[in-house]
């Protein structure tokens, strides 16, 4: 490849990784922690009473008041069913508001037959999964610009791949250790993006597939398929087919039945949502989805009816279902994990810390790139990025742990919420501007003793707050606390070490860097000073 062509690509995949590598690194972060998102709701649930489990006329009744009471919801209500690790049936729709935007309905049924709010308890795996869709925008916001991002995303990882290609059997498990920082971390960011490359292009695929997958079809629904492409793509996505609104209304089928039916169509299919479209019509319509037990990647089936009189409108079988079909809940089981066990999702846990380390990795190359290495003096850019750097990738780490500590801490207040998303982001704001009034060296080596302070607390708020130290939740068999506890003091050391590794390289390695500290509060050359000697302010 000729050089010319090798840097075009370098440019490409620098700028593309810029550009992208700050809100990614959010994304994956959070990202590791959302595939145990049903331990995170017990974990923070722990003193939470559950509803028991219900039956089909519990659901019926429920249904029928939500029906009553909120007329508009007929439109596109869903009755979500009991499960054991989800108690409760719950019936859900969005409303538009005067001022155009939609709010979430979601009811359960009281004792008493009273719609009630449902409150799932657990804010914090809520808000840490919103986190890694929006990286902290508002969500009307982030998903886009994250779908966005995500292709900038897949054209950083095709020119990634461009660069590395040439000496890909050679440097592939090639980690080159000691004075040259620049060659370890680039070594580093290559074997990891290599190693975990199949994993990052499905992810690229499908964010971008997830997030922004309307405004690819826009195109071809307009100009192709004379706006006609959603009908045909709506039982391929699990969309119910829409029937015409006759404004006749008729009694509809109860739950009990039409879940009868569909079970005749897929007798393997373990039921767990009805969506309705138009509910009460002469032609409103149910579909009736749930998992099924196969060996294929996808195991989401599907029948749709007509509420009235139990017509099947559609079967969707994860056996035979059409390629189109496949390929697209492929790819959203893929992104979410969805296909397997623990293993996979242990696996997906540690690739997406993967995933961040790439693009905390990816900038640090940038400023060592581009630092003046015979003078002091380094530029503004390099400056202005190597701060920013620390700040939002630290400053995530130490607000992701800082919510974990308020939602623990406010267990019983009304404002939990609100507080639990206020820790994450004062300490993430603040990690940024501690950034830009420390030394770069300092203000990275503070933020991530402040991580691992932060993490460090997590077991110890368990013990406080709900009376489950490490011990008494193995006795006690909360076996999603003694992960959460036995993860965060894991973290906390490894914040602990990252930080006197910062520490170290401010005062012993290279003067002519942005991670060293003034030559009056450095080490005499060749002095070997101990590692734990603290950095002066």
């Amino acid at each position: 490849m000729k050089a010319t062509t090798l840097k075009t690509f370098l440019d490409v995949h620098t700028w593309t990784g810029l550009g992208a590598g700050m809100a990614l690194f959010i994304c994956f972060y959070t990202g590791a922690l959302t595939v145990f998102t049903h331990e995170l709701e017990d974990w923070d649930t722990i003193n939470a009473t559950a509803p028991a489990e219900q039956n089909y006329q519990q659901a019926q009744q429920l249904l029928d008041t939500t029906l009553a009471q909120h007329p508009n919801s007929a439109a596109s209500v869903r009755l979500i069913l009991s499960e054991p690790d989800q108690p409760g049936h719950r019936t859900r729709w969005f409303e538009r508001q005067d001022d155009g935007s939609f709010e979430g309905m979601e009811f359960n049924l009281a004792n008493n037959g009273e719609l009630i709010p449902v409150d799932h308890g657990s804010h914090l795996s809520d808000f840490i999964y919103r986190l890694h869709y929006t990286a902290g925008l508002p969500a009307s916001l982030g998903l886009y610009v994250l779908g966005f991002i995500c292709v900038l995303y897949g054209i950083a990882l095709v020119s990634g791949v461009v660069i590395f290609a040439p000496n890909f059997l050679k440097d592939l498990f090639i980690v080159r250790t000691g004075r040259n920082k620049k060659r370890f971390w680039l070594d580093t960011h290559n074997v990891v993006g290599v190693l975990s490359l199949p994993w990052h292009v499905m992810f690229a695929w499908s964010s971008a597939v997830l997030a922004i997958g309307t405004f690819m079809l826009a195109p071809f629904q307009f100009t192709v398929f004379e706006e006609d492409l959603i009908a045909l793509l709506g039982p391929e996505l699990g969309l119910p087919p829409a029937l015409e609104v006759t404004g006749e209304p008729a009694a509809m089928l109860s739950v009990e039945q039409m879940i009868a039916l569909a079970q005749r169509e897929l007798p393997e299919m373990k039921p767990w949502r009805l969506r309705f479209a138009n509910a009460g019509d002469r032609n409103g319509s149910v579909m009736v989805s749930g998992w099924v037990d196969t060996d294929a990647l996808v195991k989401y089936g599907a029948v749709t009816l007509t509420t009235a009189t139990g017509e099947v409108l559609g079967v969707s079988n994860p056996a035979t279902t059409t390629a189109g079909s496949t390929f697209y809940r492929g790819l959203i089981a893929l992104h979410y994990a969805d296909f397997s066990g623990y293993t996979v999702r242990w696996v997906y846990f540690l690739l997406g810390l993967a995933g961040a380390f790439l693009f905390y990795s990816g900038n640090l190359l940038w400023v060592e790139s581009r630092r003046k290495r015979r003078q002091a003096a380094q530029t503004g850019s390099t400056l202005f990025l190597a701060r920013l750097n620390s700040g939002v990738c630290i400053g995530c780490m130490a607000g992701v742990s800082a919510a974990f500590l308020a939602s623990r801490a406010l267990i019983g207040f009304d404002e939990r919420e609100a507080f639990t998303e206020w820790a994450y982001f004062v300490v993430f704001f603040a990690a940024i501007g501690w950034c830009f009034l420390r030394p770069v060296a300092r203000g990275a080596r503070d933020l991530l003793y402040l991580s691992a302070v932060f993490t460090a607390l997590i077991p110890l708020f368990d013990a406080i707050y709900v009376g489950l130290p490490f011990w008494q939740a193995i006795a006690l068999g909360h076996w999603e606390v003694m992960w959460v506890q036995l993860l965060s003091l894991m973290g906390a050391l490894t914040f602990w070490w990252m930080g006197r590794a910062v520490q170290r390289r401010a005062l012993h390695g290279d003067a002519n860097s942005v991670w060293a500290l003034p030559q009056g509060s450095r080490s005499p050359a060749g002095a070997t000073a101990p590692a734990e000697v603290p950095l002066p302010d």
